[in-house]
């Protein structure tokens, strides 16, 4: 599994991918594309943190 560090820039990218879509093809306002892109990007690390990448089979032996 990787780290708790490359989880979280992954998060960090997904979180932006996710602004750019929100703002230029959904047409959102940028105060509304700002908090639900951070909010979808957290629930995405926190996920990737417990499971790693993958499907939900195993947590991370590193937050036991």
């Amino acid at each position: 599994m990787e780290s708790g560090l490359t989880m979280l820039f992954h998060a960090f990218v997904i979180g932006i991918l996710l602004y750019v879509v929100m703002v230029f093809a959904l047409k959102q306002s940028s105060a509304v594309a700002i908090d639900r892109s951070i909010l979808i990007a957290a629930l995405l690390l926190a996920y990737m943190i417990l499971f790693g990448h993958g499907l939900p089979t195993k947590v991370n032996k590193n937050i036991l």
